[in-house]
C-alpha cells in the first residue's frame, strides 16, 4: 500500500486593512500594519487502490485563529464537487495565531468582525492551494518521531472553588512535540507536520503577524530547503499559552519573543528530525465523523435576557441582543463534531470544532497510546470545552468566553463524562 503526497504554500496577508480576530482589546479596529506575511499550506494525499479506485484527503492549515462554522459546510461542498473530497478526510485547520483575520460570521463584533471580501478571498486561495497540491503528488514514505518543547504554559489555576489567572509552570501542560515526516524516493523531504498544544497570543497589537508558530513554520522550511513545506497542527491548547516571562529579558518586544519561541520550537523540530525517526507504513487512507452533542445549562428567559441588554455592558449586552434576536431557536445544546482521519499504521489525527483544554488531549494520547494526534480549532468552531472543574470554578474558559462566542448558554458539568466516553468509543484500545 502506497501514499502520494502533495503540497502547496499560498499567501493569504490581506491586503487591505481589516480587523484582526482574536483580542476584544483591539476593539474591531482594522488592522494598523503588517509584521509579516501570513500563509495557507496544504497537503494532499492521494492513495491509488484495486480497479482504479482512489482515495484521497487534504490537510489545511492557515495561520489563522480558526475557520468558521458558518462558512465550512460551503467550502467542503466545493472540495467534495471539484476534488471528490469526502467530509470526512478534509481537514480545515487553524494555527489559532490571534494575529490574522476572522474567518466567520457568527461571533461577537469583539473578537475580530470578519471582512465578506477577505472571507470570499480566503475561500478562494484554498481552491488555488489544492489546485497547485494536486499537481505536484508523488509518492513518498513516512517517518514519525517525537521530541520536547517547553515554550507552553499552564495559564489557570484552582483553588477554594475559584479561576485565577497567569504563569503556573507547575501546573499540567503537554509538552510533546510530535512530527511527520514524508520522503520523497529520491530521499529528499516533501513535507513535514508537527504537533504541539501552546496558544500563539506573543502580540496583542494590531498587526497582521504568523506569530511564533507562523515563523516556526518558516524556518523549518528554511532549513529543509528544496521547498520542502512544514505544516503546523495546534494541539489542545485550551489553557495553555506561551511562557512569555521565560524570554530573555533584553527582548522586551512581542514581534522579537515571536521569532524567539519560533527559533527555540524550530530547534526543537530540527531535534526531532536529526534523530533517529521510524518509519510507519500507510494505511487504507480513510476518515470517520462523529457528532457529540453537549447540554448546555439552563437558558436566560426572554426577561433576564432583556435585562443583560438593557445594562449597556460589553461582552454581554451584544451578547444578549443577539440571543434575543434567536428567540425560541436558541440551542439547548452544542454539537461538537470530530473527524478521525487514519494515515499510517499508529498515525491518525482527531479533529475537533472547538477549543478544547489540554487534559482532554493528553487523555486521547493516553488510550491511543500515542498514536492520534488531538487537533482542535479545525473544521469551524463552537467554543472552549472545558472540564467539569473548570466549569465549577468559572472564570474565562467555561463561561466569560461564551459571551464572545455568542453560545447560548453554558455548559454543564456532566460534558467531560460524555466526551471522555465517546473518546473511548474513537480512540481507545
Amino acid at each position: 500500500m502506497i501514499v502520494e503526497v502533495g503540497c502547496a504554500k499560498v499567501d493569504i496577508t490581506p491586503e487591505m486593512p481589516v480587523p484582526l480576530a482574536g483580542f476584544a482589546v483591539r476593539g474591531n479596529a482594522p488592522y494598523e500594519g503588517i509584521r509579516s506575511r501570513i500563509y495557507l499550506r496544504a497537503v494532499y494525499m492521494r492513495q491509488p487502490g484495486e480497479g482504479g479506485a482512489v482515495r484521497t484527503a487534504l490537510l489545511v492549515s492557515a495561520d489563522l485563529l480558526w475557520w468558521g462554522s458558518d462558512r465550512v459546510p460551503g467550502l467542503l461542498a466545493k472540495l467534495k464537487e471539484r476534488w471528490g473530497l469526502e467530509k470526512e478526510t478534509v481537514v480545515l485547520h487553524g494555527t489559532h495565531s490571534h494575529s490574522g483575520p476572522q474567518t466567520g460570521f457568527g461571533f461577537h463584533r469583539l473578537l475580530g468582525a470578519a471582512d465578506a471580501g477577505y472571507v470570499g478571498y480566503l475561500e478562494d486561495k484554498v481552491m488555488e492551494a489544492v489546485e497547485a497540491a494536486a499537481a505536484n503528488v508523488e509518492p513518498v514514505t513516512i517517518e514519525r518521531g517525537a521530541g520536547e518543547c517547553r515554550i507552553g504554559v499552564q495559564r489557570r489555576r484552582y483553588a477554594d472553588g475559584q479561576a485565577f489567572g497567569g504563569e503556573y509552570p507547575d501546573g499540567l501542560m503537554d509538552p510533546e512535540l510530535s512530527v511527520i515526516r514524508f520522503r520523497t524516493r529520491a530521499g529528499t523531504d516533501k513535507a513535514i507536520i508537527v504537533h504541539y498544544a501552546c496558544h500563539p497570543v506573543t502580540a496583542h497589537q494590531n498587526y497582521v503577524s504568523s506569530e511564533f508558530t507562523g515563523t516556526a513554520a518558516e524556518e523549518m522550511e528554511r532549513r529543509l530547503g528544496d521547498g520542502a513545506l512544514c505544516l503546523y497542527l495546534q494541539g489542545t491548547c485550551g489553557d495553555i499559552n506561551i511562557f512569555k516571562s521565560s524570554a530573555p529579558a533584553a527582548l522586551t518586544d512581542d514581534y522579537d519573543q515571536i521569532r524567539y519561541f519560533g527559533m527555540k520550537f524550530a530547534d526543537a523540530a530540527s531535534a526531532v528530525l536529526n534523530s533517529r525517526m521510524s518509519g510507519v507504513k500507510p494505511v487504507l487512507l480513510q476518515g470517520c465523523s462523529y457528532s457529540v452533542p453537549l447540554p448546555l445549562k439552563p437558558l436566560e428567559s426572554k426577561e433576564e435576557l432583556e435585562a443583560i441588554a438593557g445594562k449597556r455592558q460589553q461582552p454581554y449586552d451584544e451578547w444578549a441582543v443577539e440571543m434575543l434576536s434567536r428567540g425560541d431557536t436558541r440551542a439547548t445544546e452544542l454539537v461538537l463534531e470530530m473527524n478521525r482521519l487514519d494515515i499510517a499504521d499508529g498515525f491518525a489525527i482527531l479533529t475537533m470544532n472547538a477549543e478544547v483544554v489540554v487534559e482532554y488531549g493528553l487523555y486521547i494520547k493516553e488510550i491511543s497510546s500515542g498514536s492520534v494526534w488531538p487537533v482542535p480549532y479545525s473544521n469551524g468552531m463552537i467554543g472552549y470545552v472545558p472540564t467539569r472543574e473548570q466549569i465549577r470554578c468559572g472564570g474565562y474558559e467555561p463561561l466569560l468566553s461564551t459571551y464572545y462566542f455568542y453560545m447560548p448558554g453554558r455548559f454543564e458539568e456532566s460534558i467531560e463524562d460524555t466526551l471522555r466516553g465517546k473518546l473511548d468509543e474513537i480512540v481507545g484500545g
